[in-house]
């Protein structure tokens, strides 16, 4: 019980992260149905997430090494504010195109936020508590991402979509509020090398050459490509129109998703800090290329609760898992710049995927798409187990 006291000693940091999966877990259900009712086409829904990644392509990267001069906090707060500011204009937008420059500038404030407050995650956490703590990270936030949906169904249901801009706006001033007047500093204290001349090209980039990095880079790429092309991008107006499900009914689908990955996010912390990370992620990875296969076979109400069951548990397990590696990984001198340059494969997954599974679902239709990607999911899960070696505490270095 002493070690898990660490989590009450962060609950400020931790309420943080259940308001913004609380925001989130609205503005997941609003952004593809608020842009299909322009309109457009399912590939101009999918362009969205798109350029929401590409802007967090650009941003993570020069987030993580700023941390690493500045600080953590001053990220935090700057990529909070610009996502809450950005999410109230997007109330009053009057065009798709409107929207989707908006999203591409709100796409910044949250790679800001989710890189440095992954930083400073890895600051407070070590290799025998990480997974546990990683996993109440995501416990915390799922637990809004379970209720923001509900919330934002109502929202939609009682006074339109617009109206879920307002409430996710609403928890980023909240959020703004807490790190302002509790969450501390915790950039910790280098000694600097003097052959380095603090430059960046001191930083070992062979390090990324490493068969347990490029692995786990491409789990990481995959499971992004299945959470943002498929079920961030795609899902709700697929089961819109193939099922014919209203903005509350979807919300709830989402939620249900949502309690799968809360339920199996502490479980999976404390199997993954007792028997290895790989135990976790391997496992994880088969269940969302599991989840993909059946999308692609599903044509009704029971079957997409069936896949965002499977889909929310293997999401708990593979991204709690992989996002423990990275931090494993992370020389202490240089933890924003290795977590930001290992988050450009995540927003590379969320940048290709839309568009892939956009142009294959317009092409040839939705089941293809949606088996491309669990093909992709299943690759990434055997080079797991082929090439990476396992980083939790006492494992053998690579």
């Amino acid at each position: 019980m002493l070690r898990e006291s660490i989590i009450f000693q962060h609950a400020p940091l931790y309420s943080t992260f259940f308001l913004w999966g609380l925001g989130t877990g609205a503005q997941q259900l609003a952004r593809p149905l608020f842009a299909y009712s322009f309109g457009v086409s399912i590939f101009f829904i999918t362009l969205i997430e798109s350029m929401n990644a590409i802007a967090r392509l650009i941003s993570a990267p020069l987030t993580g090494y700023l941390t690493d001069r500045w600080g953590r906090k001053p990220l935090l707060l700057f990529g909070n504010g610009l996502r809450g500011v950005v999410t109230l204009g997007e109330f009053f937008v009057t065009s798709y195109e409107q929207f989707l420059v908006l999203e591409f500038i709100a796409g910044i404030g949250v790679s800001v936020w989710v890189t440095s407050s992954s930083v400073l995650l890895a600051d407070v956490t070590n290799r025998e508590n990480r997974g546990r703590l990683v996993a109440a990270r995501q416990l915390s936030s799922r637990l809004g991402t379970v209720g923001g949906p509900v919330l934002g169904g109502l929202l939609a249901a009682s006074f339109g979509l617009r109206w879920i801009f307002i409430f996710n706006a609403a928890t980023k001033l909240i959020i703004m509020v807490i790190t302002l007047l509790v969450v501390k500093e915790s950039k910790p204290e280098v000694k600097p090398d003097p052959t380095s001349k603090g430059k960046l090209h001191s930083f070992d980039l062979a390090f990324f050459r490493k068969k347990t990095f490029l692995s786990l880079a491409f789990a990481t790429f995959a499971i992004s490509m299945m959470v943002v092309g498929v079920f961030q991008a795609i899902f709700p107006v697929y089961v819109k129109e193939e099922v014919g499900l209203g903005p509350s009914a979807i919300g709830g689908l989402i939620s249900i998703g949502g309690l799968a990955t809360l339920l199996i996010s502490y479980p999976n912390g404390v199997l993954s800090d007792r028997f290895g990370r790989k135990a976790a992620l391997i496992p994880g990875l088969v269940l969302l290329s599991t989840a993909a296969f059946l999308l692609a076979a599903t044509g009704g109400y029971g079957g997409a609760m069936a896949v965002v069951i499977v889909f929310g548990m293997g999401t708990g397990m593979s991204m709690g898992a992989s996002q423990t590696i990275a931090m494993d990984m992370a020389p202490e001198d240089r933890r924003g710049t290795f977590l930001g340059i290992w988050s450009v494969f995540t927003n590379l997954g969320g940048f290709i995927a839309p568009f892939a599974v956009g142009l294959v679902a317009t092409a040839w239709g939705f089941s293809p798409a949606f088996g491309l990607v669990g093909t992709i999911i299943l690759i990434a899960a055997i080079s797991v187990w082929a090439l990476s070696r396992e980083t939790k505490a006492g494992a053998a270095s690579e």
